[in-house]
């Protein structure tokens, strides 16, 4: 079966468990599936702290998956905002009728308490009036012949610039029509056509799906397609190119490699590069977009310490800043919890330290923890200066139940900006 859930470079399953759980992460998972055993070819996974954090993946809970969680936002001269609320999805998949099957998702959102309905209720959890809500999240026609695979409806998508970002009570769900074919040995050719979002990064209501050109806030369009290659038929490299039309818009191209060393018993070393570039395009209705967007990461992982260390650096040099049309958390290295060069709005940089570590190397299976600190900073650093520390842990309690404790302390060093913080507990019990 060809897999179509695009994590960065379109890989399956983290091999390197830990990596995934431990979600302090910089930006480099260095994951040795073997996708073609006859020729032991290894695949490389490069993923931002942002990208562990929100990933989402369907094949996993299949069936469905109940959740709970808390969220606690406090900023500087503001009213703090908090909210807590229960969430569950349900999932189904028909028989297949000459390669053609039909599944869906019913994705429901409950508001426990009316006192909740008041000013400092956190907008992240709930519908545009913060209420409970019950959303048919996917409704899909499957087909594969050979292959080729196509999905047409309402799916989970994880592409560089659309993606789950799984990271409140409800993910980022689209309206797309997607095909994928594997006929060229290591080689996975896909294209797509995105119409609608809905999830709790729409920008409009997470209860709906509403058109692209409502997300992004413009007049409406014939929505975003996209055609991608990734490749990984070199031990040890992976290699992957995007392209997105923006219809009157821009247009973007994505590049990433990733190349993991093995350097001895007990260390491996992964470097990963990006470039992502923007031009704008037809109308323009959105006005110039010039992005030309550098990337480098590396991490040094020793499983047998449990032991994990995560660098990452992005640097813009167009016009307009690096692109702030990702519809989710977006794909650069060094994107964390909160901040993201993406969402700067001008020319800058970035960079990210991180340091992860897994307990199962003192003998206790499932409780994971990191820390990471990152810098945000405009070229004019009056007008935007950042900095961000996160801390995470989780705890795996079995393969059904699990839990995250996510912090994040945001540090603005300019006038023009507030410090606060964010506290995100999030638990999981998939069935």
């Amino acid at each position: 079966m060809i897999i179509i859930n695009y994590e960065r470079l379109n890989m399956n399953k983290t091999l390197l468990t830990f990596a995934t759980l431990t979600l302090l992460n910089n930006t480099v998972i260095a994951e040795e599936q073997h996708s073609h055993d006859e020729d032991n070819k290894t695949t490389i996974q490069i993923q931002s702290i942002r990208g562990l954090l929100g990933n989402n993946d369907p094949i996993k809970h299949m069936r469905g998956q109940v959740r709970a969680g808390y969220i606690h936002l406090k900023e500087d001269a503001l009213e703090k905002t908090s909210a807590y609320g229960l969430a569950g999805h349900v999932h189904f998949d028909s028989k297949k009728w000459y390669g053609l099957s039909v599944g869906a998702s019913a994705y429901a959102l409950l508001n426990p308490t009316q006192n909740q309905n008041r000013p400092e209720l956190n907008a992240d959890f709930f519908d545009a009036n913060g209420k409970s809500f019950l959303l048919i999240s996917e409704a899909y026609l499957h087909g594969q012949w050979g292959n080729t695979e196509l999905k047409f409806g309402r799916q989970i998508l994880d592409t560089p610039h659309a993606d789950s970002d799984d990271i409140r009570l409800i993910p980022n769900y689209f309206e797309a029509y997607t095909l994928s074919n594997t006929d060229i040995k290591d080689l996975t050719l896909t294209t797509g056509l995105i119409r609608k979002m809905a999830g709790w990064e729409n920008g409009v209501d997470s209860s709906e799906f509403v058109h692209i050109s409502q997300t992004l806030g413009t007049e409406s369009t014939d929505g975003i397609m996209y055609v991608a290659g990734i490749y990984d038929g070199i031990t040890d490299v992976s290699l992957s190119l995007w392209y997105y039309h923006y219809a009157d818009i821009a247009n973007i191209l994505y590049a990433e490699a990733g190349y993991t060393l093995h350097a001895s018993k007990y260390l491996d070393i992964t470097f990963g590069l990006q470039y992502d570039a923007s031009w704008d395009t037809g109308k323009a209705l959105l006005q110039a977009q010039d992005a030309r967007t550098f990337g480098a990461s590396i991490e040094l992982v020793s499983e047998e310490m449990g032991v994990h260390v995560l660098m990452a650096h992005n640097k813009d040099n167009g016009s307009t800043g690096a692109s702030g049309l990702s519809l989710g958390g977006g794909a650069l290295f060094t994107s964390m919890e909160d901040q993201t060069l993406d969402a700067m709005g001008q020319a800058g940089e970035s960079w990210v330290l991180g340091l992860g570590y897994h307990f199962e190397a003192l003998g206790l299976e499932g409780l994971n923890a990191g820390i990471a600190y990152g810098s945000f900073q405009a070229e004019d650093a009056s007008s935007y200066e950042v900095t961000e520390l996160d801390a995470v842990v989780e705890y795996s309690f079995n393969e059904r139940f699990s839990m995250v404790l996510a912090y994040a302390d945001i540090d603005s060093k300019t006038d023009a900006l507030s410090d606060y913080t964010q506290v995100r507990v999030i638990g999981n019990y998939n069935f």
